[in-house]
């Protein structure tokens, strides 16, 4: 089992808890409070670590996009991952009109993250992986190379 690291709590825990429990909750306090609200749930994670030095939030950023009508994504950048699977962007999906009532199915939030992965090689790479409503991450596949845009792109076309 991999160590938790506060990396890893953020991206894998804090994050999904937060956003698939009530996203127009969470998109309205970003919107509100930028970066200091992400700052408050890094420093949560870092609690978490109790006997190890929570790292600087050196890098966190997000940024709101809307790609179509009815769709939010959240795009967090994270301070650069120094070990395996700490994630290098997490994208916070919400699609309120998703729903299928007669179904029973709801499919509002989708919570996607690119992580480091060394390959066989030992050269760095990239896992995209989705985080569920009950914290289990689904590996996806290969993911793109650690730039902003190119993760965006793989984004939309997991929608």
């Amino acid at each position: 089992m991999t160590e938790q690291t506060q990396r890893t709590i953020f991206a894998s825990q804090v994050l999904p808890s937060l956003f698939h429990g009530n996203p127009e909750e969470f998109i309205h306090y970003l919107s509100r409070d930028g970066n200091k609200f992400l700052r408050f749930y890094w420093e949560q994670a870092g609690a978490a670590l109790q006997d190890k030095d929570p790292a600087a939030p050196l890098g966190l950023n997000y940024d709101i996009r809307s790609p179509e009508k009815n769709t939010t994504v959240v795009l967090i950048t994270l301070p650069p991952p120094q070990s395996e699977p700490e994630a290098y962007f997490a994208a916070l999906v919400y699609r309120p009109l998703r729903r299928m009532p007669f179904l029973g199915i709801a499919d509002t939030t989708k919570v996607l993250v690119l992580e480091r992965e060394q390959t066989r090689e030992g050269t760095p790479g990239t896992l995209l992986r989705e985080w569920s409503r009950k914290l289990s991450g689904e590996m996806l596949g290969r993911g793109t190379p650690p730039r902003l845009e190119s993760f965006y792109d793989t984004v939309l076309e997991q929608l």
